[in-house]
């Protein structure tokens, strides 16, 4: 029986290693043309998803999306082009406390240089968090601050969730920021409820 565990030991007292199952695919040259039609599937999916509008990307933009999901490479470039984003946003907390002290949480954010992917995800979150889309997570952030505050020596009484934003300028200094109370949460009656 060809490939039997006996020919294997063999090989192995001829001196010869036996090959991994991993190593005997990455040299057969069927698996290596699979692996290259494979790659260039991908490419090819990459870049009809992001075609312009035209007949072909109506064609091919369903399937090539579905194969862009299929290997998670999902890709949005509206940072870059052709209107990015012109408004810069924040967030702050505002935690008042039962003898009257305040406190404020704002977005984690990393020193300018190495740690910006590790808070990228804050800086998502903070997208959503502000937005008018996503209400019913703002209870459930404002209580969380709460919690993050509940270790002082006075009872958090109420959190107000504070937008930030400002028109960004080109050149020049930038203007201030403006700013929204968009969700306050009264710890205090919502205890006693």
């Amino acid at each position: 029986m060809p490939g039997s565990e006996g020919e294997a030991r063999q090989a192995v007292t001829a001196g010869e290693r036996a090959l991994p199952l991993s190593e005997r695919l990455e040299r057969s040259g069927r698996f290596q043309l699979l692996i290259s039609i494979l790659v260039v599937l991908v490419l090819l999916a990459e870049i009809c998803t992001h075609l312009p509008s035209s007949a072909i990307e109506a064609q091919l933009g369903k399937p090539a999306n579905q194969i862009i999901r299929i290997v998670a490479s999902e890709q949005a470039w509206g940072v870059f082009s052709p209107n990015p984003r012109s408004t810069s946003l924040d967030l702050e907390a505002r935690i008042t406390y039962a003898d009257g002290s305040t406190d404020t949480w704002q977005v984690p954010e990393g020193s300018p240089i190495g740690t910006n992917l590790r808070y990228y995800r804050w800086r998502k979150w903070l997208e959503r968090i502000r937005s008018d889309s996503y209400r019913g997570l703002w209870r459930a952030t404002a209580e969380w601050v709460a919690d993050e505050h509940s270790g002082g020596p006075s009872p958090v009484v109420k959190v107000e969730l504070v937008r930030f934003f400002r028109e960004n300028v080109v050149s020049g200094e930038q203007p201030p920021w403006e700013e929204y109370t968009y969700f306050t949460l009264d710890v205090a009656s919502e205890a006693g409820a």
